[in-house]
């Protein structure tokens, strides 16, 4: 958890850098008792904790990033608090150590199609605010990758088929933005990750079998990224010409 909130920070750093470099007239600056969007992508670095068996799993940090995509309605209420919906595409999932006898590596996500509602505190017509809210997220497109001495074996469930991932996983997050329109927010899933199911799980290359049962798969990310608001074409007046 701790390389994950100092890789974001090293991110974060980075769009501030940017950020200086922007003129007024770039910023993201917001409107206030009207509707308007914003869309962006964002880097999200993951995490989990995966019991197996009764046995804790090693987490590995998971860094991803393709394929995120958001849009967001926002509407605020005067100069101090908003808020917003919208939807997002994303991909998320953990990567973990399979075992302790065996040097083998588990690899499994599953994009989500998701909603968020939250409510935002802090100065609206700049952009600069604080937010926290709920998402009802969908989880579809399910991928399994083992990695042994070398070798791989993978699974993939297509659209919303998987045996493997709990369809339905709401999340709750807290995020900051900045006037320039990059953020940093943390989320947490309230249920867990995978089906609680014991399967089994042959390492590449090889007839050694591994039972894998995930009793519990708390899921978890920082992500760092970047929104613009939609801009609305200007035709020219005869003040124009």
């Amino acid at each position: 958890m701790k390389r994950i909130v100092v890789t974001a920070i090293i991110v974060l750093s980075v769009f501030a850098t940017k950020a200086q470099e922007l003129t007024p007239a770039q910023m993201n600056a917001a409107p206030v008792n009207t509707w308007y969007g914003m869309s962006g992508a964002e880097l999200i670095f993951s995490g989990g904790n995966v019991n197996d068996g009764g046995k804790d799993l090693a987490s590995v940090l998971r860094f991803t990033c393709f394929f995120h995509v958001q849009h967001q309605f926002h509407y605020d209420f005067g100069k101090a608090f908003g808020m917003y919906t919208g939807f997002s595409i994303i991909n998320v999932g953990f990567i973990n150590k399979l075992s302790d006898s065996y040097d083998a590596t588990i690899k499994q996500r599953s994009y989500s199609v998701g909603v968020p509602l939250a409510f935002k505190l802090g100065n609206m017509p700049s952009g600069t605010y604080i937010a926290a809210g709920a998402e009802a997220e969908c989880m579809f497109a399910f991928k399994q990758k083992v990695l042994y001495n070398g070798g791989k074996s993978i699974i993939n469930d297509p659209l919303f088929s998987s045996q493997d991932v709990n369809l339905f996983n709401p999340s709750v997050f807290g995020e900051l933005r900045f006037h320039s329109g990059s953020y940093i927010r943390f989320k947490y899933y309230l249920f867990d990750f995978l089906k609680n199911r014991t399967s089994t799980i042959y390492l590449p290359g090889t007839n050694i079998s591994e039972t894998y049962t995930p009793e519990k798969s708390t899921l978890y990310y920082i992500s760092v990224g970047y929104l613009f608001k939609k801009k609305h074409k200007h035709h020219l007046t005869k003040n124009d010409v």
